[in-house]
């Protein structure tokens, strides 16, 4: 058993008055969990509307990667609701991120309820709706951290080095300047105009030259395509971790659109077939 004000302060409750919350208050209970600890897992059956008392509280979305943290809780909040309506298994697994304590009220008491009083339905539904619009607005402003700007702020100097001898070394600048040099090199070693040059033709001393820095750029220029594809690789991931957030975000509210209209037009059929006394 339970005190009624953590009921009445939620937004499924907030409008109806105590005696109908009596039954609920009566069958509450209190339960500690540990940080770690499971409240209940993807796939099992509901049994409970869970408020947390105190604590926070991660649900965690099962994927072929791992999982994912759809959303924490903290006090006040509430979550497993809509068992109330499909009592189909969990769609995720809620687990405990620091020491907490939640409220567990049977989804039983909460459904007669619903059935007894339509104005608890009406807020019900209308608290289930203002957590999708929230959840919209969450998606709306959702950031993506840059990769690119992660891995560059990582970078170590041999890297950044790397990375500039890669850039000139492929623009134009590179090939017109060396291209220069060459002609100025091969004029400045002609025996048209010096009788005894340093370089003579074939210009061994050049192709020595050219030899070196074709061997220290070759693998400068490769440690640059490296880390540009570790940087394409961590953006790949990235991709495929939005993707698949924004899948199942999307799966989600589709659901919950689906059963709050097939609620609503159960309880405008109720409505009609029992008409409220005058």
């Amino acid at each position: 058993m339970v005190e009624l004000a953590p009921l009445q302060a939620l937004p499924l409750f907030h409008s109806i008055p105590p005696a109908r919350l009596e039954p609920l208050r009566a069958a509450a209970f209190v339960q500690p969990y540990e940080a770690g600890s499971i409240i209940f897992r993807h796939g099992d059956a509901p049994e409970f509307l869970h408020i947390v008392q105190s604590g926070a509280i991660d649900i965690v979305l099962p994927t072929a990667g791992g999982e994912i943290i759809a959303a924490t809780l903290e006090a006040g909040s509430f979550f497993g609701e809509l068992g109330v309506y499909d009592h189909e298994p969990r769609t995720a697994t809620a687990r405990a991120q620091t020491d907490a304590a939640v409220i567990c009220v049977p989804l039983a008491r909460v459904a007669s309820l619903l059935d007894d009083y339509p104005p608890a339905a009406r807020a019900f539904i209308s608290a289930i709706a203002l957590r999708l619009r929230s959840a919209d607005e969450m998606l709306s402003r959702l950031t993506v951290k840059n990769v690119n700007e992660i891995a560059d702020e990582r970078m170590t100097v041999g890297e950044r080095v790397a990375d500039k001898v890669a850039r000139f070394g492929g623009s134009w600048t590179f090939i017109i300047s060396f291209g220069v040099f060459l002609l100025l090199w091969m004029a400045g070693n002609s025996a048209f105009l010096l009788t005894n040059p340093p370089d003579p033709f074939p210009f061994i001393f050049l192709n020595l030259v050219l030899s070196c820095i074709a061997a220290l750029q070759a693998p400068v220029i490769m440690m640059s395509q490296n880390r540009q594809a570790a940087k394409d690789r961590l953006q790949a991931d990235q991709e495929f971790e939005i993707n698949v957030k924004a899948e199942i975000a999307i799966q989600q509210l589709h659901r919950k659109l689906d059963e709050l209209r097939a609620s609503l037009a159960q309880h405008r059929h109720a409505g009609t077939e029992h008409p409220p006394p005058r």
